[in-house]
């Protein structure tokens, strides 16, 4: 950016503020545009490709159906249907469309039989067909996020408050808290920085806007 300093300021001041300003808005909106399909293609502004999560949990799948004979405290046995349902070591969780009409959860230790079981595989209704779950930082590189700030001197992109604290943590390679009782040490992943595309995509930008100054 140096080199652009050198031969563009000079040019830049025969500008009047306002129109400065609106080339430096043209300029930080495509920008950011670069950045954000940077960051979608998990890459750092080098090209290397973000290092990769490392243990990452495994959705677990809800299942079809379940119907058991269940008997509660003080009440007679009586059959349940599940739907949608999950399995943890304790307890059977899934919609009750027969009696609550809502989510229930019934623990294992009170069914007295299992009367059918249905472990077909049921598409999670929270992920969008066609979507993937693997990108990193999908919130980060949205513009409500990722801010652009024009003025008739200066155009900067960057991101504010807590969510630049995290960005930083990334940005830089950061030893943050996951919770009050660990630690991690997040590996570098730039989400912001110039590319040689970005620098010449500037430079043609300037040299169409100030061309007239330049050769005439």
């Amino acid at each position: 950016m140096t080199q652009l300093d050198e031969w563009v300021e000079p040019l830049l001041d025969k500008l009047e503020p306002a129109e400065r300003k609106k080339l430096a808005r043209e300029i930080g909106t495509a920008l950011r545009k670069r950045q954000q399909q940077r960051i979608r293609k998990q890459k750092n502004p080098d090209g290397t490709p973000y290092p990769a999560r490392v243990g990452k949990k495994k959705r677990r799948r809800a299942r079809k159906r379940l119907r058991f004979i269940y008997e509660k405290p003080g009440h007679e046995a009586e059959e349940r249907e599940i739907v949608n349902w999950f399995s943890t070591p304790e307890t059977y969780f899934g919609f009750d469309q027969r009696h609550a009409g809502a989510l229930r959860t019934f623990k294992k230790r009170r069914v007295v039989r299992v009367i059918e079981i249905d472990l077909t595989p049921v598409a999670d209704p929270r992920k969008k067909r066609g979507s993937s779950n693997e990108a990193m930082f999908e919130k980060l590189r949205n513009a409500r996020y990722l801010k652009m700030k024009a003025s008739a001197d200066q155009v900067s992109l960057g991101y504010e408050g807590r969510i630049a604290h995290i960005a930083r943590i990334h940005q830089e390679g950061k030893r943050a808290p996951v919770n009050a009782h660990l630690e991690y040490d997040y590996p570098e992943r730039k989400l912001l920085g110039a590319t040689p595309d970005d620098i010449e995509m500037i430079h043609d930008m300037l040299v169409r806007h100030l061309g007239s100054d330049m050769y005439g």
